[in-house]
């Protein structure tokens, strides 16, 4: 059963829960958090841990035996630190470009019109949801509500609700985000998950979970914008009246920016890596054009000389062309522009969100205020600063999403007789699963063929 992602906590027992443990597989790292619900209702961390992430490429577990070294690396590095004898079981993030968004609608009528609409019969018609026909390489990774159509028989009147429990109504129409994965591709993260002796809870989307780490109840009621970029993908939500509206995984990250500074400098991508980190900008006009740096090439008697200025229109051109560009065009489609703009507009996340002047250009391509999400709503302030990092998001967001679900329980529903609606004549809820983004664009393709024709020249004067 689908879980209803809510962003409050149940009730808080006197005594703590018990551990919970938030696994985030990601491109570059594998970060793993013990924490625990402490009787005042705040997060406590007990331990974390952080591994090179091996065998991942654009979110796509590609080696088993290499991955699933690299959790095991990250678990008892945790475990070690949190002084626990044995996890086996964890709330993992799934986020790579075999996701797909679709929307549909379901209905039922209802024989009693006096009684008042109840959470069980939502929940029932959520249930209904997960049995729609799909392709068979297609899993359900969440069920998100949109919203509600409530009609009365009496005067055929009819109301949009978020929230029509204790309502009145003879027919309820609930309109559905779904999320969905390539069946084998989920199986991976299982597979090597189990291979380590530990038991995936749960696969969450990781926009969702980064999400609650870092963004405010105010937030998500006036309607903001999440863009968690990471290493291999870009994932977004937009929260509004308090629930994810909006789901989409863009296969452009802080990856195929290193692969690109690589590959038109020709040097090997840590040292790109590094070369991002400490001088990279997105914004040429705000670097230094005298700042050089030196850097020696293998197999090559020249030194690639390279100034600030020079870096930052490589990064540039992949940054506002590919990642953003994404980003505006599903923002656009969303159709949740003009609510963005008079909301919260965007918030940040992920370990690509803290390259220089990425907020401005955001707020000058995308039109909206921006700002960094660090996470840490929920948790105690014993919080550490290390973990109060954007890259550290995602993690903290399924620790928090694990808390939430132990905390309040899981409410089970039987499934219902009422007609499901897979296709109807509204095309903006028929499902229809969004078209895969080019695999030779997701790894450079295009831009970097036109990145290396113009910086060839230039290089030749400077190297």
């Amino acid at each position: 059963m689908e879980k209803n992602y809510s962003p409050n906590f149940g009730p808080v027992n006197n005594m703590a829960s018990d551990i919970v443990v938030g696994l985030d597989i990601g491109t570059t790292k594998v970060a793993t958090i013990i924490g625990y619900l402490n009787n005042r209702g705040k997060i406590e961390i007990l331990g974390h841990g952080k591994s090179t992430s091996k065998g991942v490429e654009f979110g796509l577990i590609q080696n088993l035996l290499k991955a699933q070294e690299s959790i095991k690396t990250s678990v008892q590095i945790a475990s070690n630190h949190a002084r626990v004898d044995e996890i086996n079981r964890v709330y993992a993030g799934i986020a790579a470009r075999h996701i797909r968004t679709a929307n549909c609608k379901h209905y039922i009528f209802r024989t009693n019109h006096n009684a008042l609409i109840t959470q069980d019969e939502l929940d029932a018609m959520k249930h209904d949801v997960e049995n729609i026909a799909l392709p068979p390489d297609q899993k359900i990774i969440a069920i998100i509500p949109q919203k509600y159509v409530i009609e009365d028989s009496a005067d055929g009147a009819s109301h949009e609700s978020m929230d029509p429990v204790g309502e009145l109504g003879s027919k309820i129409t609930g309109f559905y985000q779904i999320i969905t994965g390539n069946y084998h591709e989920i199986k991976k993260i299982h597979t090597c998950i189990s291979n380590v002796n530990i038991n995936a809870e749960e696969l969450i989307l990781e926009p969702i979970a980064s999400g609650l780490s870092c963004l405010s109840e105010e937030e998500k009621q006036r309607g903001v914008a999440l863009i968690d970029i990471g290493g291999g993908t870009t994932d977004m939500v937009i929260f509004q009246n308090g629930h994810p509206k909006f789901c989409k995984v863009i296969p452009f990250a802080g990856s195929v920016i290193t692969k690109d500074i690589a590959n038109v400098c020709n040097i090997p991508e840590d040292t790109a890596e590094e070369l991002k980190v400490n001088h990279g900008s997105c914004i040429p006009a705000k670097s230094n054009p005298n700042r050089v740096s030196t850097i020696l090439r293998p197999h090559q008697q020249t030194p690639l000389r390279i100034t600030d200025e020079q870096l930052a229109r490589i990064i540039y051109s992949r940054v506002h062309n590919d990642i953003l560009g994404f980003v505006k065009k599903e923002l656009e489609n969303s159709g949740c522009m003009k609510m963005l703009q008079n909301g919260a507009g965007l918030v940040l996340t992920g370990g690509g969100a803290k390259l220089r002047h990425l907020v401005e250009l955001c707020q000058f391509d995308l039109g909206l205020n921006t700002r960094i999400g660090i996470p840490g709503i929920g948790f105690a302030d014993s919080l550490s600063n290390e973990l109060k990092q954007p890259l550290y998001s995602t993690a903290l967001g399924l620790l928090k999403y694990g808390i939430e679900e132990e905390t309040k329980g899981i409410h089970l529903t039987e499934n219902t007789t009422d007609e499901f609606v897979s296709n109807t004549n509204d095309d903006n809820y028929t499902y229809q699963p969004a078209e895969p983004y080019g695999e030779r664009d997701a790894k450079g393709g295009k831009l970097l063929d036109t990145l290396k024709k113009t910086f060839t020249k230039f290089f030749e004067q400077i190297s």
